[in-house]
């Protein structure tokens, strides 16, 4: 019996669907990041068989992947999609897939929320990343460079500037802020003062700097300042990247949809004042916060194949 397989392959976490050639899915997989620049090649390698060992374990005997789409955070040039292909086809050698169509996980973040031609899709999760196609197929595309090129507006921005305000709000160069004490106690720290070596020793990753973001929100809940100009911040540079792609795919003047996926969508002060922002410049813009992952926009791709 032949399936689909369809991965979301992010710097946190990898979801994996398998499905019928109708699109029922029949299995489920989760394991760590396959996003190369957020972890080896070896970890990639296993978190990507891991998944689809779980997605298929319950299918039995003499079955066969038609085709699988894979969507991966951090692969943004010709090279390494190259790289990430070789890497992977060593994986997949295994299940015997040979069709494979391996895209950006903004594609898939796309696809998982609108049909529609003329669309964006913004990524602000631990990274950023954002995406547009107009109707006669321009395409642009801008961040997606990692956090210490571009990732602006994403999680681990939001989770920097919390660790730079607390420092301030301590040693007297902003006012007073929630952050500083909201970090000394997730740190369970006396003072700011003893941060660093909490910081530096190990050094924070990616992901464990994007995870203070929630000290924000909780800031943010006290009515403090300098949460609030964080996250004005963030809409500042989430906006700029969604304009500057309707601008480059030409559309600007028509009625656009917008997906809007990643943990900071979740924020509703940053989700509402962008959407406020963006409709002032594009009045047809609609945001869409898919209700399914974008893996079932992988699953989505894949399923044209059978039609």
């Amino acid at each position: 019996m032949e399936y689909l397989i369809a991965v979301d392959g992010g710097g946190t976490k990898t979801k994996v669907l398998c499905s019928d050639l109708q699109g029922t899915i029949v299995g489920e997989g989760l394991s760590g990041p396959t996003n190369l620049t957020a972890t080896s090649v070896g970890a990639a390698s296993f978190n990507l068989r891991e998944g689809i060992r779980q997605a298929t374990q319950n299918l039995g005997q003499d079955w066969q992947v038609k085709k699988m789409v894979m969507g991966l955070a951090g692969m943004d040039t010709t090279s390494e999609h190259t790289k990430a292909q070789k890497i992977f086809n060593d994986v997949l050698v295994q299940y015997k897939i040979n069709d494979v169509t391996l895209v950006n996980d903004i594609v898939i973040a796309l696809e998982s929320g609108t049909n529609k031609s003329d669309a964006v899709a913004l990524i602000a999760g631990t990274g950023s990343n954002c995406y547009g196609r107009s109707a006669e197929g321009k395409e642009a595309k801008v961040g997606g460079m990692d956090f210490l090129l571009t990732d602006q507006g994403s999680g681990y921005a939001i989770g920097r500037a919390v660790l730079r305000a607390a420092v301030k709000s301590y040693d007297g160069r902003i006012e007073k802020s929630a952050l500083e004490q909201l970090v000394c106690e997730y740190f369970r720290l006396p003072s700011i003062g003893e941060l660093k070596d909490a910081v530096y020793n190990p050094m924070l990753n990616k992901s464990e700097i994007a995870a203070l973001s929630k000290l924000c929100d909780d800031a943010f809940a006290q009515d403090d300042h300098v949460a609030k100009s964080i996250y004005d911040h963030t809409v500042f540079e989430l906006f700029t990247m969604v304009q500057t792609v309707m601008k480059n795919t030409g559309i600007m003047e028509r009625d656009v949809d917008l997906v809007f996926v990643g943990g900071v969508s979740t924020i509703p002060y940053v989700s509402d004042t962008l959407q406020q922002q963006l409709q002032r410049i594009c009045p047809q813009l609609s945001m869409i916060k898919p209700d399914s992952d974008p893996v079932h926009g992988a699953l989505k791709m894949a399923l044209r194949t059978t039609k």
